[in-house]
């Protein structure tokens, strides 16, 4: 099983445990397969981050070895710099290296250019929702949580990687929110950011659990999806051994229904998230003011 310390190489689609994947330290650029370390100091713009490159061919790049080079990211862009790209949120598995070095690879010819910024969403947490994932997961929604500060990344993509990554995301509903409550950790605010909604949460004993992975300050109680799912096989009465039971989470679409049947009869809550709105149009940072 998987907890603390999981390796940056493995992704959910090779074991559920992972989920929602290991979270870098620093910001980072996401680019040809592997890691850029960003760095900032508060009162900097997206533009102003130095990138920190190096010519180590592993997936964690310059986050965990020598940079040999150093960019401003304004002077990396192509001509129009952000003006073309869509803030949306990342809070579950996509910033999890291993992850994207999977989707991008369901379509080799897209560019993988993709700025993750760390920042933090206020009066919200990132909860276990009550479905499963088609790897066997538990993945994650955003749930209103008065009071709580959760740690979430803002990327920045291009229109054609927002179709790549909503084909990752079915099920989940692309929602606005322009109540300046994502902030990033340089203390820069957007206008307008987007994230992956779903208004169902998973309810265990009475409340909403959150994920141990995941930074924050909130009244909910933290859970690693390896217990979570050890919790949801004593549930569901699985006798055979762990190693089995994800078998069939990942495999046995008739158990995996099964599963889910319990899941949305007896552990799902429904709830409106006030800060989330419905899209009408998306639109790109050229389109929105940026204050701090």
């Amino acid at each position: 099983m998987y907890r603390e310390q999981k390796p940056f190489d493995v992704s959910p689609y090779d074991h559920p445990d992972i989920y929602p994947g290991p979270r870098p330290a620093t910001s980072f650029l996401f680019w040809q397969g592997k890691a850029r370390r960003l760095e900032a100091q508060k009162g900097m713009s997206v533009e102003q981050h130095s990138i920190h490159f190096s010519n180590v061919d592993h997936v964690l790049g310059s986050l965990a070895f020598q940079s040999a080079d150093v960019k401003k990211v304004e002077d990396f862009l192509q001509e129009d710099g952000l003006a073309s790209k869509v803030p949306v949120v990342a809070y579950g598995s996509n910033v999890c290296l291993a992850q994207l070095q999977y989707k991008f690879s369901l379509r080799p010819d897209e560019d993988d250019f993709m700025l993750c910024l760390k920042g933090k969403v206020l009066d919200s947490d990132i909860v276990y929702a009550p479905f499963l994932a088609p790897y066997g997961s538990l993945p994650a929604v955003i749930a209103p949580v008065k009071g709580a500060v959760a740690e979430v990344w803002l990327t920045f993509i291009d229109k054609k990687q927002l179709e790549l990554i909503n084909s990752t995301e079915k099920g989940y509903e692309l929602r606005e929110h322009s109540g300046k409550k994502v902030q990033l950790e340089t203390g820069e605010v957007f206008d307008k950011v987007y994230a992956y909604f779903e208004p169902r949460a998973l309810l265990w004993e009475g409340e909403m659990r959150r994920f141990a992975d995941i930074p924050g300050d909130s009244p909910l109680q933290p859970v690693w999806q390896s217990d979570m799912l050890n919790k949801l096989k004593s549930a569901v009465d699985h006798k055979g051994t762990r190693e089995e039971f994800i078998h069939l989470l990942r495999w046995d679409r008739n158990y995996r229904d099964y599963v889910e049947g319990y899941l949305k009869s007896e552990c799902t809550y429904s709830f409106k998230h006030p800060d989330w709105k419905m899209v009408e149009n998306i639109a790109s940072v050229a389109d929105m003011s940026r204050s701090f």
